[in-house]
């Protein structure tokens, strides 16, 4: 039998993946919780964390004029 998590658990383990690095499978998980939940301040807070974050990490810096990284030039 599968135990279903709840919505606490599947924060911890999204902290714990944030604290690991493991962006993409953290993100996942608070996805899951905003499905069930829409309202929830901490998830939703954490996901756009992590997409500014995950955006930043993925940008070509060869393909963009703005190689300072100057959040103004975007």
């Amino acid at each position: 039998m599968i135990k279903k998590l709840k919505n606490e658990d599947y924060l911890k383990i999204a902290n714990r993946l944030v604290n690991e690095q493991k962006f993409g499978e953290s993100i996942n998980y608070l996805q899951n919780i905003i499905e069930t939940d829409p309202k929830n301040t901490k998830a939703l807070i954490l996901l756009e964390q992590l997409k500014k974050i995950t955006e930043y990490q993925n940008r070509d810096l060869f393909g963009s004029t703005n190689l300072d990284l100057d959040p103004w030039d975007e």
